[in-house]
């Protein structure tokens, strides 16, 4: 019986879907999209990055890359950390790794956060990933943030002098 269950859970869509593989070539930047996940809205004008949404609408990916005007990554990852305890973000997690990556999460009225950077291009660009859902889907995005923490990286970029 465990048989039968376990080949009818692997023929199901959730199991058949595949991740896919956003890159950006102007930052460098490529991130595992999860199944499910869509670009719905025009790309920016900059090419800096792209949002995603999940089927549901209730989960939100931006992907992007960006230019760091003092060279700091540091200080760079306060800025962003900031400005979500600025729109009242209740940050519970925080952990980074000098100038080369930094990671931190929080919730909001129902909501989780999670947020990755890595740095490149010689500590002068910076690439990013923001998840946001509902708190209600924890345990089903716990695997996805996961994944695309790994998968964040930061590649050869046009834009890199």
């Amino acid at each position: 019986m465990r048989i039968i269950l376990f080949l009818l859970l692997l023929c199901s869509p959730a199991f058949a879907a595949e991740w896919t593989v956003y890159s950006n070539p102007r930052f460098g930047v490529s991130i595992d999209v999860p199944p499910g996940f869509v670009n719905d809205v025009p790309e920016p004008e900059n090419d800096d990055g792209l949002t995603f949404h999940s089927a549901d609408k209730q989960a939100e990916l931006l992907v992007w890359g960006g230019n760091l005007t003092d060279g700091d990554f540091k200080l760079d990852s306060e800025i962003r950390l900031n400005r979500e305890l600025d729109h009242d973000w209740q940050v519970s997690y925080r952990k980074e790794s000098g100038n080369d990556w930094s990671v931190y999460s929080g919730s909001q009225s129902g909501r989780i956060m999670y947020a990755r950077s890595n740095s490149s291009c010689k500590g002068t660009q910076a690439v990013h990933f923001r998840i946001e859902y509902p708190e209600a889907q924890k345990k089903d995005y716990d695997p996805v943030v996961e994944r695309l923490s790994k998968s964040l990286k930061a590649g050869p970029a046009s834009d890199c002098t």
